[in-house]
């Protein structure tokens, strides 16, 4: 990651649409998925280290919010 988000942004991201759609996965089960993931990442790391990650998990929570990527109701 290199600390720049962009890179999640402009690369991670789309290919992540990309799979996940061909995949049929709904949107809710991957928040779930990257909330879970926020969790176990900070939960052994000391507050100042848990910081650090903090921005490019809010990035990723932002990139699949439901305002971004809607599940559908079909």
């Amino acid at each position: 990651m290199e600390n720049n988000i962009s890179a999640i942004q402009q690369e991670l991201f789309p290919l992540c649409v990309m799979l996940y759609l061909r995949l049929k996965m709904r949107w809710e089960l991957v928040r779930q998925l990257i909330h879970l993931l926020g969790t176990e990442i900070r939960s052994p790391l000391e507050p100042e280290q848990a910081a650090y990650s903090l921005a490019y998990y809010e990035s990723l929570q932002a990139m699949f919010s439901p305002q971004v990527l809607a599940d559908s109701k079909s």
